[in-house]
């Protein structure tokens, strides 16, 4: 029966195009691949019997006599490699071509390519013929090595000759070029840098794409492959082991390939900083903060006092770690924080932050104490006590909810003084604020009620004494005020000392008279207040120190007028 022969797995170098001359009794035969796309072969080149799925190739059967005897082909077949599909065939002489299929391509002669046995006339090919057929290898064909097969039937042979197979191979090939793909990649990073990914494809006239991945995740899209070389740019921006792979899409007449993995190890920078208070009190809650970026960074903070460690380290949570000290006594510090990162984040330390523990400050007390009066335009002093007395700071004062000046505390009196001049009638409210000093807290007085008069706009008035008479005891003298202007009217009351001496005395043309008696020896401070009538001020003159001396003495006492010349108004 006659056989196909299955295509197998490829080895290295593909198995001889042909049969080589083979014997059957005194006829020779080979079956040869003689053309691969109407092409014609050499079968003894090297891989000249490599093909593609789509190709055409022919074999050619030979059969001649070598000696003795005539010989008469009553038949001959070619045998087709398996799943190969029949195109076309050349006889050398003159034949009936039959396609039988799997059976093979059959050829008998007919007419002029017949030859007559001698005596019983059978007819057949005599000595030699030559028989070409064409097959299509389908584009679905597997890969592998097939063989043809070559029989014939020799009239007076009682077996067929020939063989299936032959030993006449193909070898069915893929026809696009394998390649590979080889990733070049650092293998460390940092988070935030610019890192490069190569990937060299060979050969290098691939044509197509480089798709770069991270485990199962695209590093942006595919990039061409340009001399055998594709390029990405890329930045990591999570920390840990990551899995890069270049997988190269080919384009027509080429194979997929893809890299082996390359471990990116990525790391992050970190910075951390301390916000630390300038200054605290003793046995008061310090809040010491390191703040820690990137701010997913994960690990854990130790803070320092200068070499000293505070505690447990701190777990940082969302960028920050923070730690509340007490401290007992009075003293400078400087803290540090040490930040320790998880795998994948380097560590970081911040910069000194300095801290001062003062004991606790005084509490203070702040009282305003004048002026109860106050007229519209006449400047008066504000003044406020602050207790206990500080060391120093100021004193802001406020009339009416206005601040109106700053005065420095007095550090002996604890007294602040301010120059002030109403502009509005009525009743001002005044509040003094010790805004505070070293050691010394703040605080604010109660409100202190000022009454403030509109202003005098009487006339100013002067008022002159003069005390003549013989000043002893039981003698008459003389009390004379003299009042400017002359005009000024109103009443006059001469006083010994705060003593009133008889009745207030009308002014007249400037001038109010009394006379005085003394009934006892010794020195007496007289003194002459004018109370002003309509429109005219009120005036006191200097005292006028009176010597009285003892009843009958020659010449009387004596008269201190120094003082007429100070005089004042009021």
């Amino acid at each position: 029966m006659l056989g196909v022969t299955n295509g197998i797995a490829a080895a290295a170098d593909p198995p001889p195009a042909w049969s080589g001359d083979q014997s059957a009794d005194n006829l020779g035969w080979n079956l040869s691949l003689s053309a691969v796309n109407g092409a014609a072969v050499d079968r003894a080149q090297p891989g000249v019997n490599v093909v593609h799925p789509g190709d055409t190739v022919t074999y050619t059967a030979k059969i001649w006599k070598k000696s003795g005897i005539g010989r008469y082909m009553t038949s001959i077949r070619q045998i087709r490699p398996a799943g190969f599909e029949y195109v076309s065939n050349t006889v050398s002489k003159q034949s009936t071509v039959t396609n039988e299929g799997t059976a093979g391509v059959k050829a008998v002669c007919a007419g002029g390519g017949c030859s007559s046995v001698p005596i019983l006339g059978t007819k057949g090919y005599l000595d030699n013929v030559d028989f070409a057929v064409t097959y299509k290898i389908p584009t679905t064909q597997a890969f592998g090595d097939y063989n043809a097969g070559f029989v014939f039937d020799v009239y007076a042979f009682s077996t067929q000759s020939g063989a299936n197979p032959a030993g006449a191979w193909v070898r069915v090939v893929d026809p696009a070029v394998s390649t590979t793909t080889d990733l070049q990649a650092p293998a460390t990073a940092k988070t935030g840098e610019t890192v490069t990914l190569t990937a060299n494809v060979g050969p290098a006239n691939s044509v197509g794409t480089v798709q770069f991945k991270d485990g199962a995740t695209n590093i942006g899209g595919p990039v061409s492959v340009s001399g055998g070389v594709a390029i990405r740019s890329h930045i990591f921006d999570t920390v840990g082991p990551h899995s890069i792979t270049a997988a190269f899409t080919a384009g027509a007449g080429f194979h997929d390939s893809v890299s082996g993995a390359k471990t990116v190890d990525v790391t992050a920078d970190t910075t951390t900083t301390l916000q630390v208070p300038a200054t605290a009190v003793v046995n008061a809650d310090v809040d010491l903060t390191a703040t820690v970026s990137p701010a997913n960074a994960a690990g854990q903070v130790q803070f320092k006092d200068g070499d000293a460690t505070l505690g447990a380290p701190v777990d940082v949570a969302n960028g920050t770690a923070k730690l509340t000290k007490k401290f007992d006594a009075a003293g400078t510090h400087s803290f540090t924080a040490v930040f320790t990162g998880a795998p994948g984040y380097n560590g970081s330390t911040s910069a000194p932050a300095p801290l001062t523990v003062k004991d606790a400050d005084w509490g203070t007390t702040t009282t305003v104490l004048e002026p109860v009066t106050a007229t519209v335009g006449t400047p008066v002093n504000l003044s406020a006590t602050v207790g206990p007395i500080p060391t120093g700071g100021d004193v802001k004062f406020r009339v009416d909810g206005v601040e109106v000046g700053t005065a420095p505390v007095g550090t002996g009196d604890g007294v602040a003084i301010l120059s002030h001049t109403f502009t509005t009638a009525g009743t001002a409210k005044v509040v003094a604020e010790f805004v505070g000093t070293a050691g010394f807290t703040g605080s604010t007085s109660a409100a202190f009620d000022v009454t403030v008069k509109a202003p005098d706009t009487r006339e100013a008035t002067t008022t002159a004494l003069a005390v003549t008479g013989n000043a002893a005891v039981g003698q008459a003298m003389t009390f004379k005020a003299t009042v400017a202007p002359a005009g000024a009217n109103g009443t006059v009351q001469f006083k010994s000392g705060t003593t009133a001496i008889g009745a207030p005395v009308p002014v007249v043309n400037g001038v109010a008279s009394l006379t005085h008696t003394f009934d006892t020896a010794g020195t007496y401070g007289v003194t002459a207040s004018f109370v002003g009538g309509d429109g005219f001020k009120d005036s006191v003159s200097g005292p006028t120190v009176v010597n009285v001396a003892a009843a009958g003495t020659p010449g009387g006492g004596s008269l201190d007028t120094g003082s007429l010349t100070n005089l004042f108004g009021s």
